[in-house]
């Protein structure tokens, strides 16, 4: 059965569901307030080039495993998926990866160290109440 993203009735859906539907709507929100070029083409700000909406993902700098962040747009911003997918393979001195490297080094620039060491505090909690978390994010970012 093909998972309704408008429905508004969310007791029967199982969490996998909510989190499918609350990520759709999240990336629609992200997309419309996308810096775009005459052609709709988004900017990469980690590779600075541009690239069409199916050439983009949702690149969490904090995995996005940590609830708590998920869906915080500090933490989320839309990166090439070559940025993203391969170059977070790609292992670069102390860090994870070049991806990693590349998108703290522009996330300080653009929100600040004292958000992105936020962000990176490995203090935080975790939320466990996944089900509330993806129904406020499919309620803020459905509109």
């Amino acid at each position: 059965m093909k998972l309704d993203y408008n429905t508004k009735d969310f007791k029967d859906l199982k969490i996998s569901e909510l989190k499918r539907i609350a990520e759709y709507f999240f990336r629609k929100h992200l997309l419309s307030a996308a810096i775009r070029n005459a052609r709709g083409e988004i900017f990469c700000p980690l590779k600075e080039r541009w690239y069409g909406e199916s050439e983009v993902q949702v690149a969490h700098f904090r995995d996005r495993n940590h609830l708590d962040t998920a869906f915080d747009l500090d933490n989320c911003n839309l990166i090439s998926k070559i940025s993203n997918v391969w170059d977070a393979k790609e292992p670069y001195k102390e860090y994870k990866s070049l991806h990693h490297y590349e998108y703290e080094n522009w996330l300080r620039k653009k929100i600040g160290d004292k958000k992105v060491d936020k962000l990176l505090d490995n203090t935080r909690n975790y939320t466990i109440f996944a089900r509330d978390v993806y129904l406020k994010t499919i309620d803020e970012y459905r509109k």
